[in-house]
């Protein structure tokens, strides 16, 4: 005799639940944002002095704010816009806890200021994003872009060391990887800069962040007011293509920069193959809902790529704890790099530009200037 078990109705199935709705970084980015800085980032600054040169700057303030969040002992906000730091500060007073966050007005060229205001703070933790990030602008005024990326990067490095901060991490660019243009160039020397300051008891890390959106009132930077406005969108080149990054991103790359360091580093967010900036400009006006979006061409500029890349081919790879970050050990600095960078300061406070560029290419045999003419005429074409 067989038997059979009682029969049971089957339950209805329950429809599964429909996915969150996208944001709208993730609409124009075409993938969601990377979560970073959560634990580790905890662990790293919870408790600890912490100080932030360039704390005004898009990425500065986001990394300001984001340190704050995370319980330091007590957060010196560095800068040389004294209103910035004012409406900073005030920001920053609204978020809970109890940590001590003190301003100090001060230019990173100036060595004597700098090694002030670092030996009253005594940070443990030490974020340099102080600098001059715009291609075009270090392209046209070379010496002033090696004023700011370079010796003042020196400057905070020596201070650093001098003062016994546990962990610096400077804020480079992608355009430090194969550089083309000063701003590279000057990018790549900050990250020489470290190395040649390992072997003490600071620890050192470089950070390649690309393009940065997501600042307020600008999610798209300078093209978010043209394209809101229906007004004619230039972009360099139709296959422009940019890596691209929140500054939620870039300011939690910093903080696990500061905690996966060993060896003064570089690491970059594995961000993909580079984005279109054609592509960004059409997700964002169908965001805005705007009908017809008219882009001009001008050409690329002096130093300027089609696309950048997080690592130059020459630079090994390295795998880290988090699946998105990846590093690179720099090779050993150029031999007679201090006289050299002394000969670059002395060329760069005389206003020497011709000097100068000569002196970064002896200085990185790597860095291969690109100049491109603008076309004769312009190029515009409507999208739909």
């Amino acid at each position: 005799m067989r038997w059979f078990p009682p029969h049971r109705p089957r339950r209805a199935a329950v429809p599964a639940a429909a996915p969150p709705p996208a944001s709208p970084f993730a609409l124009l980015l075409d993938r969601e944002e990377i979560v970073l800085a959560e634990l580790r980032g905890l662990r790293l600054v919870r408790g600890r002095r912490v100080l932030v040169t360039g704390a005004c700057g898009t990425v500065g303030a986001a990394l300001c704010r984001r340190v704050r969040r995370l319980g330091p002992a007590a957060l010196c906000l560095v800068d040389k816009d004294v209103r910035g730091l004012d409406r900073l500060a005030r920001e920053l007073a609204g978020e809970p806890g109890d940590c001590r966050v003190t301003l100090a007005e001060a230019d990173v060229r100036d060595a004597d200021r700098v090694d002030a205001v670092v030996g009253d703070a005594l940070p443990e933790l030490l974020f340099h994003a102080a600098g001059r990030h715009r291609l075009a602008e270090v392209e046209d005024d070379p010496c002033r872009g090696v004023a700011d990326n370079v010796i003042g990067t020196r400057h905070v490095v020596d201070s650093a060391v001098r003062h016994g901060t546990r962990r610096l991490v400077l804020v480079s660019s992608d355009r430090a990887a194969e550089p083309t243009s000063v701003l590279g160039a000057t990018m790549r020397l900050g990250e020489l800069l470290l190395r040649t300051a390992t072997g003490g008891p600071t620890c050192f890390a470089a950070v390649r962040v690309g393009d940065v959106i997501g600042a307020p009132g600008a999610p798209l930077g300078p093209l978010a007011h043209p394209i809101a406005a229906g007004e004619v969108v230039t972009v360099a080149h139709p296959e422009a293509a940019r890596h691209v990054m929140t500054v939620a991103e870039a300011a939690g790359l910093l903080i696990e920069a500061a905690a996966l360091a060993e060896e003064a580093e570089t690491f970059a967010l594995d961000l993909g193959r580079p984005v279109p900036v054609l592509d960004l400009v059409q997700r964002y006006a169908a965001q805005l809902r705007s009908p017809v979006v008219t882009i001009r061409f001008s050409g690329l500029g002096p130093g300027e790529k089609l696309a950048e890349k997080a690592f130059a081919d020459s630079e090994p790879r390295l795998r880290t704890a988090h699946p998105k970050i990846w590093g690179t050990r720099p090779a050993p600095p150029p031999a007679g790099l201090p006289p050299l960078l002394d000969a670059l300061a002395a060329a760069a406070e005389a206003g020497d530009a011709a000097g100068v560029r000569l002196l970064l290419r002896r200085l990185l045999p790597e860095y291969r200037p690109a100049r491109r003419p603008l076309p004769p005429c312009e190029v515009i074409r409507e999208y739909r």
